[in-house]
């Protein structure tokens, strides 16, 4: 299924616990304490059905808490919040009481971690959480941080980051304040947005105050805030989980739910920037990667991560699908007719291949499912043969069932005398009737009897020499049917053969190009969820653009206008949904097309492949 990740950061014992439980409609379940002592360790993660959409799954997950000194380990502080961040498509930032300089302050932390020149990770002192992320993270193998970055790379970055990071939210607690400004009332947005505005100049001080501001404003899509006041009396705080909803303020209550109704409700799957929807499995193996870094040294890698993700998630959809054909075809009983096996094909390739849809991720160039196919097509090559084998055996034996009367009477002499020959044929041919009538032959019934004839051949000339009851003339003329009998049955078993080669090749095109109308709906629904993200990055880019030139920002806003003319170029370029469909289902008929249907050609040949 996939997933909405919501993720909850901040200071210690602020209650983020308590919101968790809350997105999740219990009462309990994250723990929560009522002591200084804080009770989330790590990252603890919840999953359960999406409250509000079926067939999503819900992934809450609860963060250690930034700060504990007692934990006397601030950079680990650094990587809890960046794995949050990663992985979630909403993050939430709960503080307590206001934003304002020293709230914003609670975002950088005396120690912190960056990458050497070979990838390797060093502490520093004096770095921001926030403003250190591009020093955490790379989005591709081979960056470096962006120590000695120009102003164009860092805006660079900056977009390649925003379609990386998710929505951010950032929740108040016990919030007393009135929101206005002079005398006009504003709305908690606004009053992120009041305490995100930077400040005009280029000074130390300038740069160290618009640097946390820069980095909320440049790397998240989407802001939102709620303010929070305080639940009740400071004494109850600890014990929320404990008290009925009557016992706690009205207000915080509709604040509360104001809150869990935006995140449930505006939420999207958590996707790649190439529009892929991650599933469990795969977000499992993101994390695995990101932590793999983390503890071997190096920066967790975006496309990195997400490429092994990719990888091992198609080449599960290759397996998982060949096993659905594989489960599909045991069930029909050998030998059996090539019509009835190749429809059987056809009805569980079009099973395989929707597993394969389903469960695949980004298959670029359609490499996976080239891979699938070609492994389907040795399993029917096997299987062709398992039946020809079996067809072979059956009619073998069914033959010398039919037989054994005819043997009887050979072995005792019944056709040796005159008018012997006439009764050997009238036998022969009730026994031809019984075999044609008999069902389940398979495919090898007509070069099984084809075969059958030419061994008895020797047999029905013997018994025709003996019969002195016909003349010279007449057992010429019953050579002669002989033969043409033979012949007859060799052109029926070459004609059969080309027959069911005929319906393979008919089927086999059939089938492809059922499927790809299914392949082609997958591709333009990744394509245009593509296309989602990037729009959402140039929004949340022509937002900022916006509110730049308000507040006399040109000279940044003239930076942001070459990343926004970059954003635009890549939406109406080759990466447009339309395009990308395009050639991705080319590269689909180009899977499904002759190279396949030639093998299983070659194979009823009884050619090397």
């Amino acid at each position: 299924q996939p997933l909405v990740v919501v993720a909850i950061a901040g200071p210690y014992r602020t209650g983020k616990s308590f919101l968790m439980n809350r997105l999740a409609q219990k009462h309990t379940g994250f723990l929560l304490g009522p002591t200084v002592q804080a009770q989330t360790k790590g990252i603890w993660m919840w999953c359960l059905p999406h409250p509000r959409r079926p067939g999503v799954t819900l992934v809450l997950l609860d963060t250690e808490g930034l700060g504990d000194p007692s934990k006397g380990d601030s950079h680990n502080d650094a990587w809890i919040f960046t794995l949050a961040l990663l992985l979630s498509s909403t993050l939430v930032y709960n503080s307590m009481g206001t934003i304002d300089q020293k709230a914003l302050e609670h975002l950088e932390y005396p120690a912190g971690i960056r990458a050497d020149d070979l990838g390797n990770v060093v502490l520093l002192s004096g770095a921001g959480l926030v403003t250190r992320l591009s020093e955490l993270i790379r989005v591709r193998d081979g960056d470096t941080d962006s120590n000695g970055s120009t102003e164009t790379e860092d805006e660079a970055e900056d977009t390649e980051f925003i379609r990386f990071f998710p929505g951010f939210v950032w929740v108040v607690r016990d919030f007393t304040l009135e929101l206005r400004v002079g005398e006009r009332p504003i709305s908690e947005d606004e009053y992120l947005e009041q305490a995100l505005q930077l400040k005009h100049g280029h000074g130390r001080k300038v740069q160290i105050y618009n640097g946390t501001r820069q980095c909320l404003r440049n790397y998240f899509p989407t802001r939102k805030c709620f303010v929070l006041p305080p639940p009740l009396g400071t004494e109850e705080h600890g014990r929320l989980e404990e008290l009925p909803e009557t016992a706690l303020a009205p207000r915080f209550l509709q604040q509360v739910a104001k809150f869990c109704d935006y995140v449930l409700g505006s939420t999207w799957p958590k996707v790649l920037p190439d529009g892929g929807a991650l599933t469990g499995r795969a977000l499992c193996m993101l994390l695995h990667s990101y932590v793999e870094a983390i503890n071997s040294g190096r920066l967790p890698c975006l496309e990195g991560a997400a490429a092994a993700m990719m990888a091992n998630e198609n080449a599960a959809a290759v397996t998982a699908a060949l096993e659905a054909y594989a489960r599909g075809m045991r069930g029909l009983p050998l030998p059996t007719e090539p019509a009835q096996l190749s429809a059987w094909h056809g009805e569980h390739l079009r099973e395989a291949l929707a597993v394969f849809q389903h469960h695949s991720f980004r298959d670029r160039d359609q490499e996976y499912q080239r891979r699938l196919m070609e492994q389907i097509c040795t399993e029917y090559s096997r299987l062709q043969e398992e039946n020809e084998a079996a067809s072979q055996r059956h009619c073998r034996a069914l033959l010398a069932e039919l037989a054994r009367q005819l043997d009887t009477e050979l072995a005792r002499g019944t056709y040796a005398q005159p008018g012997g020959y006439h009764a050997y044929e009238a036998e022969r041919q009730q026994l031809l009737e019984a075999y044609w009538d008999a069902e389940g032959k398979g495919p090898k019934a007509e070069e099984v009897l084809d075969e059958f004839l030419v061994g008895r051949r020797a047999e029905a000339e013997a018994v025709l020499k003996a019969d002195n009851a016909l003349s010279e003339a007449e057992k010429q003329l019953e050579d002669q049917k002989q033969q043409a009998q033979l012949l007859e049955q060799q052109q029926k078993a070459t004609a059969e053969r080309e027959r069911q080669l005929q319906a393979l090749l008919a089927d086999e095109r059939s089938s492809y190009e059922q499927n790809l109308q299914a392949l082609e709906a997958k591709v333009r629904a990744e394509a245009a969820s593509a296309q989602r993200e990037l729009q959402r990055a140039l929004e949340a880019k022509l937002r900022e653009h916006g509110e730049l030139l308000q507040r006399g920002f040109g000279e940044r806003a003239a930076l942001m206008e070459r990343e926004l003319a970059a954003l635009r170029r890549e939406m109406s370029s080759g990466s447009s949904k339309q395009e990308l469909a395009a050639n991705a289902c080319d590269a689909v008929r180009a899977a499904c097309d002759l190279a396949s249907v030639v093998r299983l050609t070659r194979a009823l040949r009884g050619t090397a492949v």
